[in-house]
């Protein structure tokens, strides 16, 4: 199930009647490492509702997706889920500027490390991340 829920306000009026759980004073939910929301083993949350601290970016929602993926084909195996997320301790950001250029920042282990538009470009500046979905929804 998607809830739309991004933007410059996080868009969780939907669990306004506390339910299922408590959201923050920003309307966030609290999670756990594993992405679950607290108090619910099958119950994950992703971006910008979660209560992870860091800066509300695609980028990051795209990481806790691969996270609670990993984790629900853990479950539906049997198993345990083990996989968990970690905010990291530098920030990044890739900002395109038309298909060649941009600027961003990206962490390294010797801290955050300036990258040229070349390798904006690369990452995401050539189609915004749309390859990486056509490819993986298979639409042609």
């Amino acid at each position: 199930m998607w809830f739309r829920a991004h933007g410059v306000r996080v868009n969780s009026d939907y669990l306004a009647d506390g339910r299922l759980t408590t959201r923050t004073p920003r309307g966030q939910v609290p999670v756990t490492e594993t992405l679950n929301i607290h108090g619910y083993e099958h119950v994950y949350a992703i971006g910008d509702i979660t209560d992870v601290p860091e800066a509300k970016m695609a980028g990051y929602a795209m990481q806790h997706a691969e996270v609670v993926a990993r984790n629900i084909i853990a479950q539906l195996r049997g198993e345990r889920p083990t996989a968990t997320y970690r905010a990291a301790a530098d920030p990044m950001i890739l900002l395109p500027l038309g298909p060649r250029g941009g600027a961003g920042q990206l962490p390294t282990p010797d801290g955050p490390a300036v990258v040229p538009a070349t390798t904006v470009s690369e990452y995401k500046g050539a189609d915004l991340f749309t390859g990486r979905f056509t490819e993986q929804f298979s639409a042609a």
